[in-house]
């Protein structure tokens, strides 16, 4: 994993956020909040940094593949509240993530144009600089990996409007949990204001 600090100023509390595919911390960064904000990127490799010491509180914040990159964490016990968005434990899988096919042909056929056209369908910018070489290894990555285990997220955020991930098949991968309906796409971060919404 790719780790950046969105923002570090000594505070008591720190938020963990684990971003999506190719988007980087571009949607995250109008949001407000006195916590500090350590943002993970790139699952071709799912080796945690180590977690930041020294923090009354953590938070976890995991958005697209990041919800699935969180699943096969070992450990997130020490989180104060954890909270999914837009994102499955399966994220490649037919009924409960994005189609197979879909994905096989988004790796082969990625392009500058495809992630254009991916970062439209998402509602996002693009990461600045992004490898489509690099990006298709991390698809790889996600498509070859068994499905994780749900670490016991507090709120699930769901997107009416989602062109990523299938609605009925996120609701089917969610079934029973503390699910929210969101009237947005993919990228509901645009709606809120600072951190306490998103952890709400």
């Amino acid at each position: 994993m790719r780790a950046e600090w969105l923002k570090r100023t000594g505070a008591g509390e720190l938020i963990v956020v684990l971003t999506g595919w190719a988007v980087g911390s571009a949607p995250l960064r109008h949001l407000a909040g006195p916590a500090d904000v350590l943002v993970l990127s790139d699952y071709r490799d799912l080796t945690p940094p180590d977690w930041p010491q020294g923090y009354a509180a953590m938070d976890l914040v995991a958005w697209s593949f990041g919800v699935a990159a969180a699943c096969h964490l070992p450990d997130l016990r020490g989180f104060r509240r954890k909270v999914a968005v837009c994102g499955s434990w399966a994220p490649c899988d037919d009924d409960l993530g994005i189609p197979r096919d879909l994905m096989r042909a988004t790796a082969e056929n990625l392009s500058e144009a495809s992630l254009r056209q991916f970062a439209r369908r998402a509602g996002c910018p693009m990461a600045p600089g992004g490898d489509p070489a690099a990006l298709r290894d991390e698809l790889r990555a996600v498509m070859g990996r068994e499905s994780g285990r749900d670490p016991g997220f507090d709120r699930i955020w769901l997107g009416a409007a989602d062109r990523i991930f299938p609605l009925e098949n996120l609701r089917r991968a969610w079934r029973g949990g503390p699910v929210e309906l969101l009237d947005r796409g993919h990228n509901p971060f645009a709606q809120w204001r600072g951190w306490s919404e998103v952890l709400a």
